[in-house]
């Protein structure tokens, strides 16, 4: 069983037990990646006055800003901590300073419920197939053999990198995720969480766990040879599975993993007291993945999206710390949900992406040497004493509290796509985030601060860095669009400008040399490195950390993330701010696909509605100024 105390980032985290040849087109050139870099004060403390000057609501609010920035900039303070961020970046053997501070303080320290912030739903195929592809057991077989040439891939090294550009001489990206994908698992743990990895070719890796009913169950992909079971013989394993499933469902054993992380870590402690327990979570965390059975039938989109997101009453059919989880319902609806501590988005897009296109395309793996006849499959027990009990339905009723207060809302708006923002000559990723400004203001009356992910993988062990959205360029421009009086000369030109700011912030961060992870390790040094008077100069009191306007620039009220998955008719995860939205969107070539997560009390319709409006009012300025301006020219 893995350590209950939190082991050193270093073992964990870095000595990854993988196969993956080290010499293959995978990772051959992973060690060329540079280094992230470390932005200098003197470019991030400016944007960051300026990204509050967007959120401020009088001068002198912001002029206090400024005041304490340039007061923190000419401290000795301040070049001290600049000079330790520097050197922890040269430090040898050190290949992304920013790396364990991240891993520990936003993911693995982060003790909520890992089931509503930060969980992607990128869903599969529609249900309109034919009536084989309808019947559970297929669905889950096919899932499973597609995901396992995925991982073979992976696992050889034939996984061609991601390319920074167009072109491999624009340089590759990070593929240190792809370790984390399969044979992985978070673990509870004090003080702060870890995550544990099975080599791919380790015997006791060479299954994939189904759940039915609250009851897990160990499915064998390869025999003791190596030789893999085809979809049919495991269609049949899982069908035999769902046959004898018991009418009386078993205690939610799965329900702890969804709960608070420090709860669930004591009630992992207590399993870990029997034996047989030990042996049944040791072979969900080895396992490939994870498919849920599910009893639900949803159809309609919305009602699919919160089931998947949340499980609702089937919530403890999962293993929620698996960074690869799919969930087939009843009616042969599908879907994936995936915990990404060690994973970002990006990777299980791609993912997701080549397994709907093959299943969608019929392309179902049938191996010529594939064995047909069912594997056994195994029931893995759970031997709970009256405590444990007690603590699973205490859990099922803080898992239940914790998601009633949350909603989803949907649209996929059609009057337009990427093609026909493109005509406009308008980036389409920073044509929506001014549709997400307007929204937001013709909805609460005000604007927030933003978060759009802008992904690091350029570098090594590169992850994410925040593009801040909210600049004095787009207030201008919100003010003005909103305003009956504007003229739609003043309303393009001011467009322009916010999309010419949104662009090199986007650039910027994607270089590693946005705002926010650079502040991140200046406080994770202030903290750590400095003494009690020093810290009190930054973080307290008049410091630059502690004022009210800095804090709020870094709330993220909407959070966003654009990423593509072409089969995927929705994905989400849960808003990271009280009262705020969680925004995942997708920009198809003729639609805009939405889905806005928050809690009841937010209006969270009213902004999908504005959003709507706003898509037909920037469209419409567009083509008015189209009309009237020269031949030629915009």
């Amino acid at each position: 069983m893995p350590p209950m105390q939190t082991p050193p980032w270093q073992e964990w985290r870095m000595e990854v037990p993988t196969k993956i040849p080290v010499d293959s087109v995978s990772f051959r050139n992973q060690h060329k990646l540079p280094r992230l870099p470390v932005p200098k004060l003197e470019d991030t403390l400016p944007r960051l006055v300026r990204s509050c000057q967007a959120l401020a609501s009088d001068p002198n609010e912001a002029r206090h800003v400024a005041e304490k920035a340039e007061a923190f900039r000419r401290s000795e303070t301040s070049r001290k901590l600049q000079q330790l961020l520097e050197q922890k970046r040269d430090q040898p053997g050190v290949r992304n300073w920013l790396a364990q501070d991240w891993d520990e303080q936003a993911y693995m320290a982060y003790r909520d419920s890992v089931v509503v912030h930060f969980k992607r739903l990128p869903q599969g195929p529609p249900s309109a197939h034919p009536a084989h592809e309808a019947d559970p057991a297929y669905v889950a077989a096919s899932i499973a053999t597609t995901a396992l040439e995925f991982r073979r891939q992976v696992t050889e090294g034939r996984l061609k990198p991601e390319l920074v550009g167009r072109t491999p001489e624009d340089g590759e990206l990070c593929m240190e995720s792809y370790k984390w994908a399969f044979g992985a698992c978070r673990v509870p743990a004090t003080p702060s969480d870890y995550a544990v990895k099975t080599p791919e070719d380790a015997p006791e890796a060479q299954c994939f766990v189904v759940v039915k009913q609250n009851d897990f169950y160990r499915v064998p992909f390869a025999d003791d040879r190596g030789r893999l079971y085809s979809t049919e013989a495991l269609r049949q394993a899982i069908q035999d599975i769902i046959d004898g499933a018991s009418q009386a469902v078993s205690p939610p054993v799965g329900i702890l993993t969804g709960i608070n992380r420090d709860r669930w870590a004591e009630a992992y402690g207590h399993l870990a007291e029997t034996p047989a327990n030990v042996q049944s979570i040791r072979t969900i965390q080895q396992a490939a993945f994870v498919i849920c059975l599910d009893e639900a039938e949803p159809t309609e989109i919305v009602d699919f999206s919160r089931k998947l997101w949340t499980g609702e009453c089937e919530a403890g059919n999962r293993w929620w710390d698996k960074p690869l989880q799919w969930v087939v319902y009843r009616n042969g609806e599908s879907g994936f949900i995936g915990e990404h501590s060690c994973m970002d988005g990006t990777p299980t897009a791609r993912l997701n992406d080549y397994l709907s296109n093959r299943l969608l395309a019929g392309e179902v793996a049938t191996d010529r040497d594939t064995l047909s006849s069912p594997p056994t499959t195994e029931l893995l027990r759970f031997q709970l004493d009256d405590k444990a009990r007690e603590q699973i339905a205490a859990a099922e009723k803080e898992f239940a509290d914790h998601i009633a207060p949350y909603d989803v809302h949907y649209t996929l708006y059609t009057r337009y796509g990427k093609e026909g923002i493109k005509k406009m000559k308008t980036s389409p990723d920073g044509w929506i985030q001014m549709l997400f400004q307007i929204a937001y203001y013709l909805t609460f009356k005000r604007l927030c601060g933003t978060y759009e992910a802008a992904q690091t993988r350029r570098y090594q062990l590169g992850r994410t860095e925040t593009v801040r959205i909210l600049t004095p360029e787009v207030v201008s421009f919100v003010h003005a669009i909103a305003d009956d009086t504007a003229s739609d000369a003043d309303k393009l030109s001011l467009f322009k400008a916010a999309i010419a700011q949104h662009g090199k912030d986007m650039k910027l961060a994607s270089a590693g040399l946005g705002i926010d992870r650079h502040l991140f390790g200046l406080k994770m040094l202030a903290a750590s490195r400095l003494n009690e008077a020093e810290r009190k100069q930054v973080m307290d009191g008049d410091g630059l950390f502690a004022d009210p306007l800095v804090k709020e620039s870094g709330t993220w009220r909407m959070s966003t993330s654009q990423i593509y998955i072409e089969n995927a008719p929705s994905y989400g995860w849960g808003p990271v701010a009280e009262g705020g939205l969680g925004i995942p969107y997708m920009i198809h070539p003729h639609t805009l696909q939405l889905t806005v997560t928050c809690t009841r009390d937010v209006p969270g319709a009213d902004f999908v509605r504005n959003f709507e409006k706003a898509a037909d009012m920037l469209m419409d300025l567009h083509e008015a100024g189209e009309r009237k301006a020269p031949a030629g020219k915009l």
